[in-house]
């Protein structure tokens, strides 16, 4: 069984000790973590220790640190540009490309979208963390402030994608190497203005099938296909 992650980002470890509190201890208590239970700790930028738990009290867990690793950043560097979309359906999104692989997560305003600018980034990096935590992604992925389309455009990436639901070419042949920029429309699909402007900008326009698919389903759809065409 994995041993359970616990996301501290900045670990201050004393005399091998290190006094996990906040709401990270909280998912402990909830757990019923245990006496000399095995957790691992991360940090977020590929630091993980694991470390045997000494004891849960009310406000702090205590663990002992054992051992200590550094995970390698992936090589491969997805960068989804994801328009705002109902706030449940761009929660679940976010949730699943974290789990996918995705490296950084640019949202933005599209003519067609449907949400305001989230005033709750607090609760989309804690969606990010959870999500890192269940598929041992040891890096979080970087979370953009929500952008224009226009700044979206100038992101300056080895590959260039626009998903989108006609004239849509192969991903393969789309595809020159790593990072990968790939953009996700809102529910409503693109506008003429905003596929011509892409273009301009050296985005290929590629198709997900001849089904159309939600925009969160597109976005884990996506990334997880061009993932597996880098290796």
């Amino acid at each position: 069984m994995p041993l359970r992650s616990v996301y501290v980002p900045d670990p201050a470890f004393q005399k091998d000790r290190i006094h996990i509190q906040g709401e990270e201890h909280r998912h402990l208590v909830v757990a019923r973590a245990e006496e000399d239970e095995l957790i691992e700790i991360f940090d977020g930028n590929g630091n993980v220790w694991t470390a045997g738990v000494e004891s849960v009290g009310k406000r702090e867990t205590v663990a002992v640190l054992k051992e200590a690793r550094q995970v390698t950043r992936d090589s491969i560097e997805l960068i989804l540009a994801l328009a705002l979309i109902r706030v449940a359906a761009f929660e679940l999104a976010l949730e699943k490309v974290v789990e996918v692989g995705i490296t950084r997560i640019v949202p933005f305003a599209a003519v067609r979208s449907n949400a305001a600018p989230n005033k709750r980034p607090d609760r989309w990096a804690r969606i990010i963390i959870e999500a890192a935590k269940q598929s041992k992604r040891y890096c979080l992925p970087i979370l953009d402030a929500p952008k224009s389309f226009k700044a979206v455009l100038s992101i300056p990436p080895a590959t260039k994608i626009m998903f989108a639901e006609r004239s849509g070419g192969s991903l393969k042949s789309a595809l020159a190497g790593s990072p990968v920029l790939y953009l996700i429309g809102p529910e409503g699909g693109w506008t003429d203005q905003e596929l011509e402007a892409a273009h301009e900008q050296g985005f290929h326009t590629v198709s997900l099938g001849a089904a159309i698919l939600k925009a969160e389903t597109a976005a884990i759809v996506g990334g997880s296909l061009i993932r597996y065409e880098l290796g």
